[in-house]
């Protein structure tokens, strides 16, 4: 018989079922130790990745890729550094700051192709002589004609009058234009696998150079670190979603000098496993703790801290 229902009795933690300690690769038949709480398996003996499911349901993840790493030590250093002194208001930052640690992974990325579409609202200033009123995109040809007409007709009245009056030293001011526009892009967002690595993620619209995947061979990697993840598919999808949602709010800003209000409407699809080589390092400027994200791939900084200001 049951205990009768107490509303205030302690809420019970459900502990998940345990992780096998070991199993074999489907793959070449090596022995896999999945650790508590892995989606993500990278088998020591081939590379091949094993997705782990609920109570230790384990299935060979097909769609797995790679990038080769083309960057050696000096020359991810060297680019890191010209980042740091990218702009006329710093200056040899790098030369200034302290190196710390210095690492090349083989970070697993959740590639999430996805298809953004916004509507959004807000307010544009334009240059003196421009009426106030809309632009809406998708105007028909008409509407634009007969609006130039009136612009070239205004402009006309104006400069007749301007020859009949004595010139005065006059501030024009900037007109207001209401903008109504719709957004539309598609992008492959990449989602660190490996939960924590929250410095791995880059968040700034940041695509791999995917025209130059390969299949995942572990051999090709060198003998570099390959990392097992935690992070699944499907929570890789939310992500990318919650990003979608970031890109068309800076690209709509973009377009407009005030954004009043913004809908995004994104849809993520299913993507691929990719292995990328990843430098990450640190550095200490001026007692500030700093970081560089660069794709050892292309060779392109992935997300990173510099100052904003330094000449000294």
């Amino acid at each position: 018989m049951g205990q009768p229902y107490n509303p205030n009795a302690p809420v019970q933690p459900v502990t998940p079922p345990p992780m096998p300690q070991s199993m074999k690769c489907n793959s070449c038949g090596g022995p896999l130790k999945p650790g508590q709480g892995l989606a993500l398996v990278v088998c020591e003996y081939c590379g091949a990745v094993t997705t782990m499911g609920a109570g230790g349901a384990a299935q060979v993840f097909q769609k797995h890729f790679m990038l080769d790493n083309k960057l050696s030590n000096e020359s991810a250093l060297d680019a890191g550094g010209k980042w740091l002194n990218k702009g006329i208001f710093r200056r040899k930052v790098a030369e200034t700051s302290n190196l710390g640690q210095v690492t090349l992974r083989y970070v697993p990325y959740w590639i999430v192709p996805t298809s953004v579409v916004a509507d959004f609202q807000g307010t544009k200033n334009v240059g003196a002589g421009a009426g106030v009123g809309m632009m809406a995109h998708g105007d028909t040809g008409a509407k634009k004609a007969a609006g130039a007409a009136l612009f070239a007709l205004t402009m006309a009245a104006a400069a007749a009058g301007s020859r009949n009056q004595p010139q005065h030293n006059v501030q024009s001011q900037p007109q207001v234009v209401r903008v109504r526009d719709r957004i539309q892009m598609q992008y492959n967002i990449p989602i660190v696998g490996v939960r924590g690595y929250t410095k791995y993620q880059p968040d700034d619209g940041f695509q791999f150079q995917l025209q130059n995947k390969i299949t995942f061979d572990k051999r090709a990697t060198g003998g570099v670190e390959v990392m097992s993840g935690d992070v699944a598919e499907q929570e890789a999808k939310g992500q990318a979603t919650s990003l979608a949602h970031k890109f068309a709010e800076k690209e709509a800003k973009k377009r407009v000098d005030n954004l009043e209000s913004i809908q995004v409407y994104p849809t993520t699809y299913d993507g691929e496993l990719l292995h990328a080589p990843v430098w990450f390092m640190e550095y200490d400027h001026k007692g500030k703790q700093m970081f560089i994200l660069l794709d050892g791939s292309s060779g392109s900084v992935m997300d990173g801290e510099r100052p904003a200001f330094s000449l000294w």
